[in-house]
Parts: structure tokens; C-alpha cells; sequence
């Protein structure tokens, strides 16, 4: 976590926390996120062992209140074998102050574009899935992070730039220029793949 210290102060820093227990989870946030610097902390529910939603429930409200940071929820069902439904959603930023993100990688357009327009009063939406990055940004997502952002950083910057400038169609060119890399990466392993096409980098 030390390593943090030169940047927090230049950059905003986001850190991810994952625990099979509530027991062991806020080690991982509060105690070292904070102390950290960070400025946000992105929370996973338990994974391997699928919990039900209602446990699901339980365990980011009590995580989430135990930390002062604002929080993100991190949906991806494929990992945790429980999805986050746009209603659940709701409940939780409703009820807990400092949620004030998800980030979805649900692989689920349509529940997308309910969290973006039917909830962004409670939520901001960050879209996980790579494909999905340009449309998501004229759709109104708050942001995309996508793993691919590794391979082509500065090609996305430019696409999401010229979305919120409202050059929908040079974003565009942009981005097919892009989707490409996208497509490869998730037609193939994609941990692999990123680490290639960082590899190609040097």
C-alpha cells in the first residue's frame, strides 16, 4: 500500500476489495484503503462460494457503512454467480449514503441502459464490458472502464473525449477504429490478451 503514497496526491486512486467474509473484508478497506490515500474504494461480493442476494445485501451494506470513503459497487456476475438487478441496485444506494457508483460488468446491455436511465438520480453507472464502451458514453453512462484500456489508453481517452465534447460521429470514427482490439480481447482468453498486447508494447 506504500506504493501508493507518491501518487495519491496526483491522481485520483481507486482500490478494489474483495473478501469471502465480512470478518476479513474491512481490513481491506477502511484500515488500508484510507490509510492509503485513496479516494475510492470499489467493493466485490464474495466469490466461490455463491451467496444469495439477500447475504449479498447484507454483506456490502456492512462493509460499505464501515468505510467513510465513497464506494463503488463492482457487478460481475460471471465471477460472483450473483447478479445485481437495477431495482437491488437502487435499494443500496438508497440506503447507503456513500454508494455512489456501480460499475457493471453484467455483459447485460439492457440492464445498462435501465441503470442509466432509470437510476442515475441515486447512481452514477460505469459500464465494464469493453464492447460496450462508445455506445454506453451516448447512452449517459458516468464513465466505461475497460480492461482493454491497457493495450489502447489513449485511443479510448480520445473516443470518450469527443463523446462528451457531443462529436458523437468523429467519436465514432474513433471507435472503429478501436473495437477491433475490443472484439479480439473478448473473443479470446482476456487476461492473456491483455497481457500480450501489452507485451507488443514493450
Amino acid at each position: 500500500m506504500d506504493l501508493l503514497h507518491p501518487i495519491a496526491s496526483a491522481r485520483p486512486v481507486l482500490l478494489a476489495a474483495a473478501a469471502i467474509a465480512f470478518a476479513a473484508a474491512p481490513a481491506f478497506t477502511p484500515k488500508a484503503a484510507e490509510a492509503a490515500g485513496a479516494d475510492m474504494v470499489m467493493l466485490v461480493t464474495p466469490y466461490y462460494e455463491p451467496i444469495t442476494l439477500e447475504e449479498t445485501a447484507k454483506y456490502l451494506k456492512d462493509v460499505a457503512s464501515s468505510v467513510e470513503l465513497p464506494v463503488m459497487l463492482y457487478n460481475i456476475p460471471g465471477a460472483t454467480g450473483v447478479n445485481f438487478a437495477p431495482d437491488f441496485v437502487r435499494e443500496l444506494a438508497t440506503d447507503i449514503p456513500n454508494v455512489r457508483y456501480i460499475k457493471d460488468s453484467s455483459a447485460n446491455y439492457e440492464q445498462n441502459l435501465e441503470l442509466i436511465h432509470h437510476h442515475s438520480d441515486v447512481i452514477g453507472t460505469i459500464v465494464g464490458w469493453d464492447a460496450y464502451a462508445y455506445s454506453s458514453l451516448v447512452e449517459g453512462a458516468a464513465a466505461v472502464m475497460a480492461g482493454a484500456a491497457n493495450v489502447v489508453p489513449s485511443e479510448l481517452v480520445a473516443v470518450a473525449k469527443a463523446v462528451g465534447e457531443g462529436d458523437l460521429a468523429g467519436g465514432f470514427e474513433l471507435w472503429r477504429k478501436v473495437y477491433p482490439v475490443m472484439d479480439h480481447l473478448l473473443t479470446t482468453a482476456f487476461i492473456p490478451g491483455i497481457k500480450a498486447g501489452l507485451k507488443l508494447q514493450g
